[in-house]
């Protein structure tokens, strides 16, 4: 049952409908956790480090991997949490190269080019998917130093660095500020 008044009632909705859409969905790496615990850990992190109150944001925090995971229709994200929410979930979607290009080069190529691709896609963002950006890649950071090794987690490290180059400090600097320690504390 549902208290009388919630504070954030669309967060509730968009709680629900990630834990459908991410249901019998795995992280990557040993041992891992249920992929719903992610978009906690963004939300999360966007609340408790990064100070946001905002309801879409943490909606779409909650989201942000849907279409990208689960194929979800935008459309189906807007009946739920309205217009803006879909349209940070959609600014926060990675666009994969087509499977013919894909198919044509070595795993190598496509690391670049799926980099190069994240990183102008980063670049483009406004300040709110810049921040949920941030949340999210503090939490696969996190994840990437407890589950990778060797090259990946080195090109994953390198990646963030380069995140950290395109984001200004000054979207959100508390989430900002840890992701560098996060990494400063990996390199020392």
């Amino acid at each position: 049952m549902m208290p009388a008044m919630t504070r954030y009632p669309n967060l509730h909705k968009a709680i629900r409908l990630a834990a459908k859409l991410h249901k019998y969905q795995d992280r990557d790496g040993q041992d891992p956790l249920p992929y719903i615990s992610h978009p906690f850990e963004v939300m999360s992190n966007l609340r408790y480090i990064g100070g946001v109150t905002d309801e879409d944001m943490l909606c779409a925090a909650m989201l942000h991997d849907t279409i990208e995971e689960c194929g979800v229709d935008p459309r189906v994200i807007e009946e739920a949490c309205g217009k803006r929410v879909r349209s940070l979930v959609e600014g926060l979607t990675r666009q994969e190269p087509p499977q013919e290009v894909a198919s044509s080069l070595s795993k190598d190529e496509l690391w670049a080019l799926r980099n190069r691709t994240l990183l102008t896609e980063i670049a483009g963002m406004g300040p709110d998917e810049m921040t949920v950006k941030l949340g999210d890649r503090l939490s696969n950071l996190r994840q990437a130093l407890v589950t990778r090794s060797g090259e990946k987690l080195r090109r994953y490290v390198l990646q963030s660095e380069d995140i950290l180059k395109i984001i200004p400090e000054s979207v959100n600097p508390p989430l900002w500020r840890t992701i560098r320690k996060t990494l400063d504390e990996h390199s020392s």
